[in-house]
């Protein structure tokens, strides 16, 4: 089971926006695990590819934090896409300063240039599709894709996405752009697969498979994706912080339960 947790983190507050109730739609399917390449391709609604523009905080006293996410010049690579799309994911600063931290929601680096997959399934905690948001990052003159652990993109397999070990450093909970690992300095990172490269596996994939991405992307939480009342360990503070919900991953809930 993910977990959740405070930690001690600045940030500024932004305003607290209109709250407007959680969308509910009992057409949408709740999220499932990804644990091969074909629930990959069946939860995705689009792959797009765009830069962080902006990272901004929300806070709700019934929902807790946010982390919202601007991602400019948006290109869809599978299924389509706005010019510009928002990611709303749960986490971020809370009023007493402290940061709820939210396992399994990718973190984004401002003016980072990204390729998402996003959920065409109900959720709570992302629109991102189980951590596939891929930061591109220039190393040994060739562009690449570096995973949220960050281990390079190498390919696709039966189990989805393949990853090399890491290379680069995790990002922070401030979003600052990670530097390479001391060990893929010294010795060369692994091979990681070209982005363009990349792009084109996964349409060729769908192609020989007769599949297509489909369903929509939607940028508010869906009630019926997950509850938000399972127990977590804190990070950190093991005081309750006031207006802090509980939450649970999208890859952990098993299919059709609450």
């Amino acid at each position: 089971m993910g977990l959740t947790g405070c930690s001690a983190a600045s940030g500024d507050d932004s305003p607290a926006r209109q709250e407007s109730p959680l969308a509910a739609e009992a057409s949408l399917r709740p999220p499932r695990a990804v644990d091969s390449l074909l629930s990959l391709f069946d939860q995705t609604a689009s792959v797009v590819e765009g830069e962080v523009t902006d990272v901004r905080g929300e806070y709700s006293p019934r929902t807790g934090p946010w982390t919202v996410v601007t991602l400019g010049n948006v290109r869809a690579h599978l299924g389509a896409a706005p010019r510009e799309l928002r990611l709303k994911q749960a986490g971020g600063v809370l009023p007493d300063g402290r940061q709820l931290v939210v396992s399994h929601v990718p973190r984004f680096v401002r003016g980072a240039r990204y390729v998402v997959f996003l959920r065409n399934t109900g959720w709570s905690l992302s629109p991102v599709l189980d951590e596939h948001a891929f930061r591109v990052e220039s190393v040994a003159g060739r562009e690449v894709l570096v995973g949220s652990e960050g281990g390079l993109v190498a390919g696709l397999g039966s189990a989805g996405v393949r990853q090399t070990a890491p290379v680069f450093e995790t990002v922070d909970l401030m979003g600052v752009r990670p530097a390479l690992r001391a060990e893929a300095q010294a010795r060369g990172a692994p091979e990681g697969m070209d982005r363009e490269a990349f792009l084109s596996l996964l349409q060729n994939h769908l192609r020989a498979r007769g599949l297509t991405v489909t369903g929509a992307f939607r940028d508010e939480t869906v009630t019926t994706a997950s509850s938000m009342s399972v127990p977590v360990t804190p990070a950190v503070a093991p005081s309750v912080v006031p207006g802090a919900v509980p939450l649970q991953p999208e890859r952990d809930l098993p299919p059709g339960q609450p």
